[in-house]
């Protein structure tokens, strides 16, 4: 099975953490002690498609080649940001569910998408494609899911053209990566930079903000599951996500440098105001069901179910706000 599935995913994404990288970031490693970031934070929008920023951030040190700015045709500007995209294999990249989906659940129209990849600069340069199909996890229901099943804030994108090059934020593709609490991490996003935010759309240029991966407990008023990991800075609840950074990963360094593991994408936050912990979905979690919607081996449930009219948790999904 193992060999299989190497054989139809394509090479550059599979090997990319056994080549050389380009040159050192200014960053720290990862084993260096790093201030945190801490919340995502929804707000609530006309039509519900605000999602997180980055706060207490700096300006992005290199290009995060394989994540890409999911931008759509809203009050006339063609190239409105409403969250992140992890790319998987060339002709495949993730989304957070919440960010893709309907008020029941059901996706949203994947041709009136773009996505700009490998840029600093969402409105200009790097690799620039379209959504084909759209993949939502079967127990996905904006908090509505089954008890003992887990929120499945998780899409899958299958690109209209491929986003070839080697990438420099990795995907468990090859297998999954360890996630354990205290690890030095890094969010970035084209969410806001500070609030009030009173700009028309969220910033142009891409944030960064080195952070940690938590406790699950620290998560917990926002119901983080098995599926999920915890972000958050104790000593610095002020620097977090924010509006506009939902999807955007979390990274722990990669074997090469200025390379890194894409551990999760922003989720739910935790407070109305960008502090605190940040849910952000483990990617980890959801690789074997990934991969065999990369490889056409995932058959979706013939009959969904479908959240409940008016049953919603009032969770604050980073991509819309608190009335999602």
């Amino acid at each position: 099975m193992k060999r299989k599935l190497l054989s139809t995913l394509t090479t550059a994404t599979v090997v990319a953490v056994m080549l050389p990288a380009a040159a050192a970031s200014a960053a720290p490693t990862a084993d260096d002690p790093l201030p945190i970031a801490a919340a995502a934070v929804g707000q609530t929008e006309p039509d519900g498609t605000v999602s997180p920023m980055i706060i207490g951030g700096v300006p992005a040190t290199q290009v995060y080649k394989g994540v890409a700015s999911m931008q759509y045709l809203r009050n006339g500007n063609p190239d409105w940001h409403t969250c992140g995209v992890v790319l998987w294999t060339p002709t495949f990249a993730s989304t957070n569910a919440h960010c893709v989906t309907n008020a029941d659940a059901t996706s949203k129209d994947p041709s009136i998408y773009k996505l700009r990849f490998n840029t600093i600069n969402r409105k200009e340069g790097g690799v620039l494609t379209g959504a084909r199909s759209l993949t939502i996890y079967p127990t996905w229901a904006w908090g509505t899911n089954p008890p003992g099943t887990v929120q499945g804030d998780m899409a899958m994108i299958e690109l209209t053209t491929p986003v070839l090059g080697l990438p420099t934020v990795l995907p468990p593709v090859s297998g999954p990566w360890k996630v354990r609490p205290g690890k030095p991490a890094r969010i970035i996003g084209w969410g806001f930079t500070r609030m009030p935010w009173d700009e028309v759309e969220t910033p142009t240029m891409l944030s960064q903000l080195d952070t940690y991966i938590v406790e699950p407990k620290h998560c917990a008023v926002a119901a983080i599951d098995a599926g999920e990991v915890c972000v958050m800075d104790p000593d610095n609840p002020a620097a977090s996500a924010c509006y506009g950074d939902s999807s955007s990963p979390v990274m722990t360094r990669g074997p090469k440098r200025n390379t890194w593991l894409a551990i999760g994408t922003a989720s739910r936050e935790t407070s109305t105001d960008c502090t605190g912990a940040v849910v952000y979905t483990n990617l980890s979690y959801y690789r074997d069901w990934a991969l065999q919607v990369i490889t056409g081996r995932y058959k979706a449930p013939k009959t969904p179910e479908q959240p409940p009219t008016g049953s919603r948790p009032a969770y604050r999904w980073a991509g819309c706000g608190t009335a999602c």
